[in-house]
């Protein structure tokens, strides 16, 4: 009797120290905050690390891009990278410059949204944080519910999203 208490004790507690999911993250309500719908997903699993990459604006095929009318069919392109999902820690989000294609919904936009889901950062506070890259190229970000790098390349931003 002694050995099956100590035994559920134990489990317990083992039980109570395990690690939990970031209570407020789940991959659905990411992806609605944005206001678009994902056109492709890819799966990808490398070193023992699982990360569901999706993408919010089609590329153009190799016929489109040679085509005549291509610029005004490309759209700049938009990514969201999750790691290790159902009980993610960490998010990408990167994107090129907008275009005069992006005008209705541009990339800041739609991140300001992904960005305010994970943050809970107002998209004005987000936008002032994009205003940083006309100094900086890379800064960091210490929040009430996540850390961020942000950081710029050419016309490539990309946001690294460490939940809390």
């Amino acid at each position: 009797m002694r050995i099956a208490i100590l035994l559920l004790v134990a489990l317990w507690t083992f039980g109570a120290s395990a690690e939990q999911c970031y209570p407020e993250f789940s991959e659905s309500g990411f992806l609605a905050s944005v206001g678009k719908k994902p056109v492709k997903k890819t799966v990808k699993k490398e070193e023992g690390t699982t990360r569901h990459q999706y993408e919010f604006r089609k590329d153009l095929s190799a016929e489109d891009a040679l085509s005549d009318d291509a610029d005004k069919k490309y759209e700049p392109q938009f990514y969201l990278t999750v790691y290790e999902p159902p009980c993610a820690k960490k998010v990408t989000i990167w994107f090129q410059k907008d275009n005069g294609n992006t005008e209705k919904l541009s990339n800041v936009t739609l991140a300001g949204r992904a960005y305010k889901y994970l943050t809970g950062v107002e998209p004005a506070i987000f936008e002032n944080k994009m205003k940083r890259f006309n100094e900086v190229q890379h800064f960091e970000s210490f929040d009430d519910k996540a850390d961020s790098k942000f950081i710029k390349s050419g016309d490539i931003f990309s946001i690294e999203v460490t939940l809390k």
